[in-house]
């Protein structure tokens, strides 16, 4: 068999596989959004019925005979990345037992259900037999697929291949240092800035009228998708077709849903980039969570927490919520979108202090995952740690440990990738603005084009065709490194504290 006409029998497959994983995200999506809430064991068994099919087709005696076929084309599959694809997942894939993608795929369904009960009445001890559940099938998972060193580096390896405990601790305490660092040089300065623009009380409605604008003119396209409510945002696709952002509103912290939506968009339109050729197969998806959050990152914060953006945006602002910041001007908004203080909820968290979330959940998870903690003392631990890294403590556990969704959908080892996200967004952010001079010209008026275009030429068209590290060397010539983004952040604000 020719590798054409191999290619052409594994793209049937995949296509059956995504179809069946896409009426699975369906299901969750729904689940996030409109279900009624005495749905979920019905819904939790659907869902995992679904994801024990896909993983039938994939381990299945046609999958099998195509990676044979594979590995008779003697490399000549390096030609033909699809196949290479397949053979990965189908190599990752065997190792796991399709009863424990059943029992996970059940146990997630089920847990998100008492974590958003949890949290609402933040009382971790009614999710913590949920999760510690999800932890023991996570940690029989590692054991399958393996690990050198670390056993959180099987899951590591999942959202970003090839990345390890090892690679990341040391860049993780260089962002301790350089955080600790910049908050004592802006010690003297911190009251000089304020977000109090960003606080007033902006109407439901028109908050999502904003957002959804400011989506649009960013390039999301609205004829592929839409904006839901959600407890936590977050952005699924089914296609590069079919792409749903979700959001919440607090109708006094305007940044809470813009920003939100800013940064789910940025993941929207990397979903929406996908070239036609890779649609229904494993090539539509981000090349690692790194990959993927560094595209809503570029947007969240290099982009939209500018004054440029704010030249733009506050007259649109200035219509949508007459008489609220009709005195205001640009840099007040650029300030108060960039405010420098220590915080409780990751999501909400400035630029400088953001890593310090992530390396607490990546301290934990490591912990968790390797056996090393007791989960009933999760929430003392985790105060302890918002304590020693940003001088803050929650004051009850949904704005500490039970503020993130990540765990109730197992999703070990994601964390990690925000901070990566920031990293890969800065080493871009330095090549675009040689390729695209007029960039921030381009900002000031609301004009994305070139930015999108440039994004989807270098990045988004190859979906998950190539690796994180091949991506980032041809495009940046360097491999990862934290430099760029730390000089980033100290030319930024020190504008903003200036």
């Amino acid at each position: 068999m020719s590798a054409e006409q191999l290619e052409k029998q594994v793209r049937s497959l995949m296509n059956t596989i995504c179809d069946i994983q896409a009426a699975s995200s369906i299901l969750n999506w729904d689940q996030e959004t409109y279900m009624p809430n005495g749905a979920a064991e019905t819904r939790a068994e659907q869902i995992s019925s679904l994801d024990a099919l896909a993983h039938q087709f994939l381990t299945g005696n046609d999958a099998v005979k195509a990676v044979e076929q594979i590995e008779l084309l003697n490399g000549q599959s390096e030609q033909f990345p699809l196949l290479k694809l397949f053979k990965e997942d189908f190599e990752k894939a065997v190792k796991i037992p399709e009863d424990l993608v059943r029992k996970t795929s059940k146990a997630t369904a089920l847990a998100h259900e008492s974590w958003k009960k949890a949290r609402q009445a933040s009382d971790f001890s009614l999710f913590e037999p949920s999760l510690q559940e999800l932890v023991d099938l996570k940690i029989e998972a590692a054991e399958l697929h393996g690990y050198k060193e670390d056993r959180y580096d099987a899951l590591l390896n999942i959202f970003e291949p090839g990345m390890t405990v090892n690679l990341l601790t040391p860049v993780f305490d260089r962002l301790k240092t350089t955080t600790v660092d910049f908050l004592q040089s802006i010690e003297s300065k911190k009251d000089s800035v304020t977000d109090e623009p960003m606080l007033r009380n902006y109407p439901h409605a028109g908050q999502m009228e904003l957002s959804a604008f400011i989506a649009e003119k960013m390039g999301f396209r609205f004829n592929n998708g839409r904006i839901d409510l959600a407890a936590h945002p977050f952005c699924t696709s089914f296609s590069q077709y079919d792409v749903r952002l979700t959001t919440r509103v607090n109708e006094n912290d305007l940044g809470s849903c813009l920003y939100g939506v800013i940064h789910e968009a940025g993941h929207g339109m990397y979903e929406q980039g996908f070239a036609p050729d890779l649609a229904r197969t494993f090539g539509a998806d981000g090349a690692s969570m790194g990959i993927h959050e560094s595209q809503s990152l570029l947007w969240e914060t290099i982009i939209t927490r500018s004054e440029e953006f704010w030249q733009f945006a506050l007259p649109h602002l200035q219509k949508q919520f007459p008489g609220i910041a009709d005195n205001n001007t640009p840099r007040d908004f650029f300030k108060a979108a960039n405010t420098v203080r220590p915080s409780l909820i990751r999501v909400d968290a400035d630029e400088v202090t953001y890593n310090m979330h992530i390396v607490l959940r990546f301290e934990i998870e490591q912990m968790m995952i390797n056996g090393k903690i007791a989960l009933k003392d999760i929430p003392e631990l985790w105060r302890e740690k918002m304590r020693s890294y940003l001088g803050v403590i929650p004051p009850n556990e949904a704005k500490g440990c039970l503020q993130d969704i990540h765990w109730s959908f197992g999703g070990f080892g994601y964390f990690p990738s925000y901070t990566l996200g920031k990293l890969y967004a800065a080493m871009l952010w330095k090549v675009i603005q040689k390729d695209i001079p007029s960039i921030k010209e381009n900002i000031a008026v609301g004009d994305f084009t070139a930015l999108l275009e440039w994004l989807g030429k270098n990045i988004h068209q190859y979906g998950r065709t190539q690796k994180p590290s091949e991506i980032m060397t041809r495009i940046t010539g360097e491999p990862l490194n934290a430099d760029d983004f730390i000089a980033y952040i100290n030319t930024k604000f020190a504008d903003v504290y200036r």
